[in-house]
């Protein structure tokens, strides 16, 4: 576990971790997320499990919902689907 004492920094940190994937393979299996509470966990997994939901139920199917937003104040966005 990492303590950052500027949420700039930590931001930093966040925002650099696509650069993971590029690493050595022994890298690859590292993960790295916000440090939750029990209750931001729940909360999350409830807001993932209702984004599935409205995902599965879009009775078009060109949009997909997902949680975004920083610990605490996560919510539902819905974003069209991308076709290739």
């Amino acid at each position: 576990m990492i303590q950052f004492g500027n949420r700039n920094v930590k931001n930093l940190v966040m925002e650099s971790l696509y650069k993971v994937k590029h690493l050595d393979s022994k890298f690859k299996s590292v993960i790295v997320t916000h440090d939750l509470t029990r209750k931001e966990r729940e909360e999350c997994k409830e807001l993932v499990e209702e984004a599935k939901l409205k995902t599965q139920q879009d009775p078009s199917g060109d949009w997909v919902y997902q949680v975004r937003g920083p610990p605490g104040k996560m919510i539902i966005q819905k974003f069209r689907k991308r076709r290739f």
